[in-house]
């Protein structure tokens, strides 16, 4: 997990949006490879285990084929041109993220991405039932057909205005955003620039 990225991490229980805090056993470079993320509201604690935050256990997508191709159009659709963005794959998009990372400099922060995929050189890796993210902190977004419909509601959520959403053709495109383009298998969509989702107040835990 790359350090700046858990400044965006938020704990996926039902009570006020806080930030996480955490604790490290052990990085490489910029990369917590394992340590502890803690919820100072509800004090959930969520493990880092090679690199990768388990927010929940969920099973891993079979290995896919990683096709040159397909990584040139998922970082054209997204527009992943600036070092300075965070794009969050979900599902079998995130077997994309080592050929992206050659052709991009954004951050790439994976949710449950297929086997084989491992954290580490601008990859990053949580295992969510929903995006663990806070509100307008992802630049760009890409899910799958197994993305339940918590998962696709926190992944707008986690869009800032402007930012590029790709889904499967066969998913509607969420009211918030409008369509930009369309093929048989996915549409590519936006978020208008200014628009967020509604604010929420950040609280740390008061000192005891």
């Amino acid at each position: 997990m790359f350090t700046p990225l858990v400044d965006i991490l938020r704990c996926p229980n039902a009570h006020d949006e806080t930030w996480l805090v955490a604790s490290i056993d052990r990085s490489e470079d910029r990369d917590i490879r394992e340590g502890t993320l803690g919820c100072p509201v509800c004090l959930a604690e969520y493990p880092i285990r090679e690199g990768v935050v388990r927010f929940a256990e969920v099973e891993s997508l079979p290995p896919t084929t990683q096709r040159e191709e397909d990584a040139v159009r998922l970082a054209a659709a997204l527009d992943l041109t600036e070092a300075r963005m965070t794009a969050v794959l979900q599902g079998v998009w995130g077997g994309l993220a080592p050929i992206v990372r050659g052709m991009s400099p954004a951050q790439l922060l994976l949710v449950n991405p297929p086997a084989g995929i491992a954290s580490g050189d601008g990859v990053s890796i949580v295992q969510a039932t929903t995006a663990p993210l806070a509100r307008g902190s992802a630049d760009a977004v890409a899910f799958d057909a197994t993305a339940s419909d918590a998962m696709i509601e926190s992944l707008v959520a986690s869009l800032k205005g402007g930012g590029r959403m790709l889904g499967p053709a066969k998913t509607a495109v969420p009211e918030e955003l409008t369509e930009l383009a369309r093929d048989d298998e996915v549409w590519v969509a936006q978020l208008a620039p200014g628009t967020t989702s509604s604010p929420i107040q950040l609280k740390r835990r008061p000192a005891e």
